[in-house]
């Protein structure tokens, strides 16, 4: 099935409120290095009740594929790295394949799983500190002052970017539960519990 002028009005209005969550609870992040963890992490959760409710409605190849790819273009227009694009999009489609493949009866158990794996992508941001930790760190200290950046690079060890990632999973199929029950009532109007 191909997404429809109705789905892709579901696909703007849900980026958005995706975008929303994400960006409000980053900003978390101008009360400290640790505290933006902290966003993030309440930020991936609550956006399992949007994902939830999205694929109820738009349960399509190509919907989650959409969300993640715009998703990244907002996040560069906010300052982010490039790489939130293809992220998006990856990410996305693999979100995508896990909800359209299966009976479409099981939908509500794999929308966590789906949701998780788009949820990852909130690693991407971070990413440029493994290639170029002196640049990110510079800019951080021009937009955030030093004090600011030198307490971000002390927190920034070798394992806390794989750490984030297995978290962010987890907080992304503890969201896509959450989502999933907060939105039962739209499941079994649609039939698909």
């Amino acid at each position: 099935m191909s997404l429809t002028a109705r789905d892709l009005i579901s696909v703007g209005i849900f980026t958005a409120l995706y975008f929303a969550i994400t960006f409000i609870f980053a900003m978390a992040g101008f009360l400290g290095p640790l505290v933006m963890f902290a966003g993030f992490g309440v930020g991936i959760i609550l956006n399992g009740i949007v994902v939830a409710l999205f694929v109820v409605r738009t349960p399509k190849l190509g919907a989650l594929t959409l969300l993640g790819g715009i998703n990244g273009v907002l996040l560069i227009l906010s300052g982010q790295t490039w790489l939130v694009v293809p992220a998006g999009l990856i990410c996305g489609f693999l979100a995508d394949l896990i909800i359209t493949r299966g009976d479409a009866s099981r939908l509500s158990r794999r929308i966590p799983w789906a949701y998780a794996v788009l949820a990852v992508t909130s690693v991407v941001p971070l990413l440029p500190i493994a290639f170029d930790s002196q640049a990110y760190f510079e800019t951080t200290a021009e937009q955030m002052g030093q004090a600011y950046a030198d307490a971000f690079a002390a927190l920034m060890q070798a394992w806390v970017l794989p750490a984030w990632t297995l978290i962010s999973f987890v907080l992304g199929l503890v969201g896509g539960h959450l989502g999933v029950r907060s939105s039962r009532k739209h499941f079994e109007r649609a039939g698909l519990v």
